[in-house]
């Protein structure tokens, strides 16, 4: 049987789902359309929780509200109204109603409400930035909005942000506008049973009160969406929780009471928390305006202040006073905006386990990040390394890269944006023996630890109890995956290099092919040259030493180059081998799914001692289940820090890092080398080409040679004097690599060929002739000689 007021379980197509929420005097439903899948949040008049008179008063707000939504109120982060079809539906609704009063159809947000999200245990202490910063600027349009239609809410608080889906996040709208407009007493007293510090101070004890109540709100919220808890004594009964809050300064933000009925007023935000610590300080000016005592003064600063920040005056006046030029300036949205358009960088230090943040703007460089990152970290300036993660769309951080475009504007994985690490540590990546951070409210109950713990203490011990422990998970999967980009970094500056390998060993055979090459087109010449015996012995042997030793020299100095050449390939390969190696440690595979440290068991501890705190069941060891935990945590976090495969992970790519580093040493002399035998190559050739041309040339018709100062001419160098220096002497970091066994080499092709260098210098007509002058040999047809050059140079052709 259908109660009085009460909707059927089907109309039509419309099939009647679940309750919602209801209010003082408001009852939500959702209905779902079978054909379509159409939900809809319909809001009816309901009969007063207190079971009091229905009077016109509340008629009339009933109304009221209904034509704000349907015929007002149109923005993005307010609830809307939606168009139900068939009317029929709606009809039917309207014969349930109480007093035949309009129902209200909005759009259903399937997300809940944020009571909901700061019930659940991972936000026990604060929700995570992104959130945070989505609640305030959803917060900021919606009042914002009602406040230019001269509409005040009165009402804010976390059952009345609720989630709609948008793609894949998630969007806070405001609803229930029920209390807008005029409100009496005997309307307050509904919203003030258990919201009462959502409530402004000016509402319980003035007549007359104005848009500011809403900032109060709005700072409440803030403050609760930050640390998890409301900021002023919520435990506290109202007359007790007035008295306190009466007595703030302007500048104290929250007040606390310990275990002794101590109180504290704070004009910080509490340390256990999720946002940025740039964010945080920011946050605790803007809450100062928000939760100022004196509904005059809450949301403004002075004209002075704001002249003196370069902001353009505006003029306002308070609630009915119409004062034209009034000495304050609003400042409660536009400083929301200035904070949320802020960009702030999240760095998070290896060296230390510790998050660094700043502000940062086009003109910021990466000098200031540096100097900044030394001053928190001790890091000197030279010796910090940025390492970006894969989220990131440039690779590395360059001489050109600016903080301003490291910014990640998603921050709902809650990952860093760049990772710093110490580029002298050769020890580990982590530093040793990393101290834990634990709360002080956790250090005072392990001082004392049979101490019983009053409802309001023990509430705030095993929240931050939880949020240590899921804080250390967070911390230690951070470090893995900065272990594991810092070896994807060093990875792709590994791999870059190959290219770079390739060629050296291209040009190093391809030179020692031309010296091949060379040494071939020596011995040809001597063979021909002598074989005609046109030339005097004792000039002619002179001669063929000095090319002979030359030749010699460079050879020797080449295959050594080669020989470096090679090992440095070896090396090369097995770094790469060992770095790829290091990326499939197991450490490094599914570590973001790993719990460490046994959340789940640890949130059915935080629900069980929360249950006991709401049914009022606590005692002196209520809190020993929490304090087991935390014991726990300490000793697995010593375990995974000093893991031998977590150190061993560390070392290789440390060692990985310092081998790349000495194999670039040798590869840039070794390819300042290679251009230097070039050029030596080629000077070689030229001279000996000219010194032949020179003898042939000289040879008088007896058959002697013309000498200058007893000696052949050498081309400008030392006669008889070596002109090439050897390598061991110009390249001392071989010898250091030699002695550090750097591998074997071999200087031969594939096929035990020498390499030829396409393209070098070719042996000239005039060192082939062997009898009589170029003159005597030149016909117009092709003469027997031809075979024979062919022939003498037929073992040269490289295949």
């Amino acid at each position: 049987m259908i109660k009085p007021f009460e909707d059927p379980p089907q109309i039509g197509e419309w099939c009647r789902e679940k309750r919602l929420g209801n209010g003082g005097f408001g009852v939500v439903t959702l209905w779902r359309n079978k054909q379509t899948q159409q939900a809809v949040a319909i809001k009816k008049f309901h009969i007063l929780q207190d079971r009091s008179e229905i009077t016109d008063k509340h008629c009339e707000r009933w109304r009221n509200e209904v034509k704000l939504m349907t015929e007002t109120v149109q923005n993005d982060h307010i609830v809307r109204t939606v168009d139900v079809q068939p009317r029929a539906f709606i009809e039917e609704l309207l014969r349930s109603s109480a007093n035949g009063l309009p129902v209200l159809c909005m759009e259903y947000c399937e997300g809940g409400d944020l009571r909901r999200v700061l019930n659940r245990v991972e936000n026990c202490s604060g929700l995570r930035e992104q959130d945070v910063r989505d609640v305030l600027r959803s917060l900021r349009s919606a009042i914002a909005y009602l406040h230019s239609l001269k509409i005040t809410h009165r009402d804010i608080k976390p059952e009345n942000l609720v989630l709609k889906q948008h793609g894949d996040r998630f969007i806070y709208k405001l609803t229930d506008l029920g209390y807008a407009k005029a409100l009496d007493k005997q309307s307050l007293n509904a919203s003030l049973v258990g919201t009462v510090e959502y409530i402004a101070p000016d509402l319980i004890y003035c007549d007359r009160y104005n848009c500011s109540v809403d900032y109060w709100s709005m700072g409440v919220i803030g403050f609760e969406i930050v640390t998890g808890v409301r900021p002023f004594i919520p435990h506290a009964p109202i007359t007790r929780w007035m008295m306190h809050v009466q007595q703030k300064k302007s500048a104290d933000i929250a007040i606390t009471e310990d275990n002794r009925e101590n109180y504290t007023y704070h004009t910080e935000i509490f340390a256990e928390n999720h946002i940025s610590t740039c964010l945080r300080k920011q946050l605790e000016r803007w809450l100062m305006l928000a939760l100022e005592w004196n509904p005059k003064q809450r949301g403004y600063v002075p004209y002075s202040a704001t002249v003196a920040e370069g902001t353009p005056p505006k003029s306002v006046t308070f609630a009915e006073d119409s004062r034209p030029g009034g000495s304050t300036v609003l400042k409660i949205f536009s400083l929301l905006d200035q904070i949320l358009e802020k960009r702030i960088l999240v760095l998070f230090s290896l060296h230390d386990c510790r998050w660094i943040d700043l502000e940062v703007t086009p003109d910021t460089s990466m000098a200031a990040v540096r100097e900044h990152v030394y001053q928190l970290t001790g890091i000197p300036v030279d010796e910090i390394e940025f390492i970006l993660p894969l989220e990131q769309k440039q690779p590395r951080v360059g001489s050109d890269t600016r903080p301003y475009d490291l910014y990640l504007s998603d921050l709902s994985s809650g990952k860093p944006m760049v990772y710093v690490a110490h580029r002298a540590s050769r020890e580990s990546i982590v530093q040793r023996d990393l101290k834990p951070r634990i709360p002080k409210s956790i250090t005072d109950v392990f001082q004392n630890i049979k101490v019983k713990l009053k409802p309001h203490m023990l509430r705030q011990f095993i929240a931050n109890a939880y949020y240590f422990i899921a804080n250390e998970q967070r911390l230690y999967v951070l470090l893995l995956d900065g272990v594991r980009n810092y070896g994807l970094t060093l990875n792709d500056a590994i791999a870059r290099r190959k290219e770079e390998i390739g060629r050296m060993n291209k040009v190093v055979y391809g030179i020692v092919g031309g010296v091949e090459y060379h040494k071939l087109t020596v011995s040809h010449t001597r063979d021909a040259l002598n074989a005609g015996k046109r030339i005097p012995s004792a000039s002619f042997e002179t001669a063929s030493h000095q090319w002979e030793e030359k030749c010699s020299r460079v050879e020797t100095n080449v295959r050594k180059l080669a020989e470096m050449a090679d090992k440095i390939s070896k090396r090369y390969e097995s770094v790469l081998k060992r770095s790829r190696d290091a990326l499939r440690h197991a450490l490094l595979q599914e570590y973001e799914q790993q719990d460490y440290f046994g959340l789940k068991t640890v949130e059915g501890r935080y629900e069980q001692t929360r249950a006991r705190i709401l049914e009022k069941i606590t005692n002196e060891k209520s809190h020993m289940d929490m304090s087991q935990a935390v014991y726990e945590c300490l000793k697995r976090r010593d375990v995974l820090l000093r893991d031998a495969g977590f150190l061993e992970l560390q070392r290789q790519l440390l060692d990985v890092r310092h081998e790349m580093q000495e194999i670039e040493k040798v590869l840039e002399k070794v390819v300042e080398l290679t251009e230097k035998y070039k050029r030596e190559l080629a000077r070689l050739t030229l001279e000996h080409q000219d010194e032949v041309w020179k003898m042939l040339s000289s040879v008088d018709a007896k058959g002697h040679a013309v000498t200058t100062n007893g000696t052949l001419s050498n081309g400008g160098g030392t006669p008889h004097g070596p002109c090439i220096a050897d390598i061991d002497d110009m390249v001392p970091v071989f010898a250091s690599a030699k002695t550090r066994g750097i591998g074997s080499s071999s200087i031969a092709g594939s096929n035990g060929t020498p390499k030829f260098l396409l393209g070098g210098p070719m042996t000239p007509l005039p060192s082939t002739v062997t009898n009589g002058s170029i003159e005597s040999h030149h016909r117009e047809e092709e003469g027997p000689n031809v075979d024979e050059l062919i022939a003498a140079n037929e073992t040269l052709i490289m295949t």
